[in-house]
């Protein structure tokens, strides 16, 4: 076999497209760079042993199975393509769809309640306990959050928070609210809250909380003292509650829509005015026996006094 070299049959025009290419571009030093020759020649591999009819077959059939692989890379391409648009489409339109309900699906962000902002908890009988997160927060519980009724916690120990108990106020049907006196459990669980709170937690030391009545913390420091932002000062007895285990637990509080939230409190007050007028009732029949029976105490004495001036004056 031999390999003949043969000339293409446009390489005569393409010189002459670049030597006129040539002319017209900007000759600078610069940006010339050495310019690959275009290919101007075929090797054709021709075989001795067979005629020139042969060797023009065997190089026809080789052009005719590269022309047909070509096409059936061109028409795979085609339905390949054809494929990916197919999912595309189908993706956006899925997407689309999604879209338009998951607007329906998604929750509004849930706005964050005022108190939030601290350390917080509920106790068993839903009572409020709030909690300082620094010294700045302490001062902003006592002067304003902290009201009449309500409880306030500290405990004995380094880095322990301001804390307090928010007693329950109860609007009744004559337009008056009631404070409902703290529990005794509730007073136990914010004492927990506020010994959890501070450096005992870390330390592992058990111990336990104090509380006192609002009007008993003031901000009046002792004639020649300074309090600083956060510290209080203390004005009569500490009522100090039993140690407790330094365990907290993890909750999670579903919010009642409105209508429903507003039907319970509307039992709830109901209850509660029922309870309190059962108990005023209570009150007022004792009050009512201990006037009859200081009545009948009087009475008592009286005649006893009679019989002894009689007795007196009859001797």
């Amino acid at each position: 076999s031999m390999t003949l070299t043969l000339p293409l049959l446009n390489a005569q025009d393409d010189d002459q497209d670049d030597d006129e290419e040539e002319e017209e571009e900007d000759q600078d030093e610069e940006s010339d760079k050495p310019k690959k020759k275009k290919k101007t020649f075929m090797h054709v591999p021709v075989s001795l042993a067979e005629t020139a009819h042969a060797n023009a077959r065997l190089l026809f059939d080789k052009y005719r199975a590269a022309k047909d692989k070509s096409a059936k890379t061109l028409e795979a391409s085609e339905k390949a393509l054809k494929a990916a648009e197919a999912v595309a489409q189908k993706q956006l339109e899925a997407a689309a769809k999604s879209s338009s309900t998951s607007n329906v699906l998604v929750a509004q962000k849930r706005k964050s309640l005022w108190f939030e902002k601290f350390h917080w908890c509920i106790t068993s009988d839903n009572y409020l306990v709030l909690g300082g997160r620094d010294a700045q927060q302490n001062e902003t519980l006592v002067k304003k959050y902290l009201r009449p009724g309500d409880a306030y916690l500290h405990a004995d120990v380094h880095g322990a928070s301001s804390c307090i108990l928010r007693a329950k106020r109860i609007k009744l049907t004559d337009g008056s609210s009631h404070v409902v006196p703290l529990s005794e459990q509730a007073l136990r669980e914010a004492g927990h809250f506020t010994i959890c709170r501070s450096s005992a937690w870390a330390s592992k030391m058990v111990t336990s909380a104090w509380w006192v009545q609002s009007h008993q913390v003031t901000k009046t420091a002792p004639s020649g003292e300074y309090l600083t932002t956060g510290s209080f000062m203390i004005r009569g007895k500490k009522n100090f509650l039993p140690a407790s285990p330094l365990e907290m637990g993890l909750a999670v509080m579903f919010k009642l829509h409105e209508a429903r939230a507003t039907e319970r409190r509307d039992f709830a007050l109901a209850e509660y005015e029922a309870h309190l007028k059962e108990k005023l009732q209570i009150e007022e029949e004792e009050k009512q026996k201990k006037v009859l029976i200081d009545e009948e105490e009087k009475k008592k004495k009286k005649l006893e006094k009679e019989e002894k001036k009689k007795r007196s004056g009859n001797w």
